[in-house]
């Protein structure tokens, strides 16, 4: 794995009841039963919905909340006035665990590709994984792993073409999934991070040197959106976006920074933590290129999982009830329209 550099890896498609390793959309345009395929290749893609959301993995009851958040998200999917809007999720702090329920869950495999199935393409223990609709024609997905980071952090990239059906070229849709370098570093760290993955927006990355010989060089998209937990807390992140480039959804949409309706963290962790280190907005949606914000809320709010437990060693004692929440982040979810005219 090289860092600060394109490393590309396969995605996955549930066909014969097992995911199956795939590299592009087009390795699938010929199955033995096509009618098992949600593929519309000759449909014109104009717009989409991008879901991201932090799944604490450090808190106990892993599994319980990621089967509460799996639930919840298939509800959000499952009741949208228009489902005819192609949807990608990004989920970051995703441990095997996590891998295995997205792996069981029918709605998944049913509507989306999975770009991973095992920890394999991480650096450590836990990561982002995405689930790209299959509506979308996948022409590829590279992660991009941040040598500065101390957590073992990276980009997950994603490219999807949007152009016309039958255009000799493609119109590359990129679509990076981060979870930026947490706590205070000096000197500061995501922002590095930040500039790298907005390099792979904008164009094929950092300029390739003499020991690049091999290294893969996607291809310049047409329009970019990155979003997750940027852990944006600090007076740096408010400013890095712009200097980078890239659009930030809530502000293009007339958010206010410092407001309530713009924290994402805070909200759902114990009182002691919300008092030493308050709400912050630490989830972001940034964009560049060919692609407008029409619509951005938080989702998430409020959602929890019931844990019963015995208070007492008796077992004539009646057990309690308690409700955790599935993470200490809100999620965000958006909607772009791409913008056609160059593609």
């Amino acid at each position: 794995m090289r860092l600060n550099r394109a490393n590309p890896q396969p995605f996955y498609h549930y066909f014969n009841n097992t995911w199956t390793p795939i590299r592009t959309s087009t390795d699938i345009t010929k199955p033995p039963n096509p009618s098992n395929l949600h593929l519309t290749h000759s449909k014109n893609i104009n717009r989409i919905r991008l879901t991201t959301w932090n799944i604490d993995f450090q808190t106990p009851l892993g599994r319980e909340r990621m089967a509460a958040a799996l639930e919840y998200l298939s509800h959000q999917h499952s009741t949208q006035p228009d489902d005819e809007t192609p949807s990608i999720i990004f989920l970051q702090e995703m441990v095997e665990s996590d891998l295995q329920l997205i792996q069981e869950s029918g709605w998944i495999q049913e509507k989306f590709f999975i770009t991973d199935t095992s920890s394999d393409h991480w650096r450590g223990h836990y990561g982002t994984t995405t689930m790209i609709d299959k509506q979308l024609v996948v022409r590829g997905v590279f992660r991009v792993p941040y040598s500065n980071s101390r957590m073992e952090r990276d980009g997950l990239f994603v490219d999807v073409d949007v152009g016309p059906f039958g255009a000799e070229s493609v119109c590359i849709l990129r679509l990076c999934n981060t979870h930026l370098e947490s706590l205070v570093s000096h000197p500061p760290r995501r922002p590095v991070q930040l500039r790298l993955a907005s390099s792979f927006m904008h164009g094929s990355g950092p300029g390739l040197g003499p020991k690049d010989e091999g290294v893969y060089t996607p291809p310049t998209p047409h329009a970019a959106i990155l979003a997750g937990d940027l852990n944006a807390f600090a007076p740096e992140d408010r400013s890095a976006p712009e200097e980078c480039g890239l659009r930030d959804a809530f502000l293009a949409l007339d958010g206010r920074e410092g407001t309530e309706e713009s924290f994402t963290w805070g909200q759902q962790v114990p009182e002691w933590m919300r008092e030493r280190f308050g709400c912050s907005r630490m989830d972001k949606i940034l964009y560049c290129g060919g692609v407008e914000a029409m619509s951005l809320r938080r989702i998430g709010d409020g959602v929890t999982v019931k844990v019963t437990s015995n208070q007492s060693e008796s077992e004539d004692e009646d057990f309690s009830v308690d409700e955790v929440w599935v993470t200490d982040h809100l999620g965000l979810q958006g909607e772009f329209e791409i913008l056609s005219s160059s593609c």
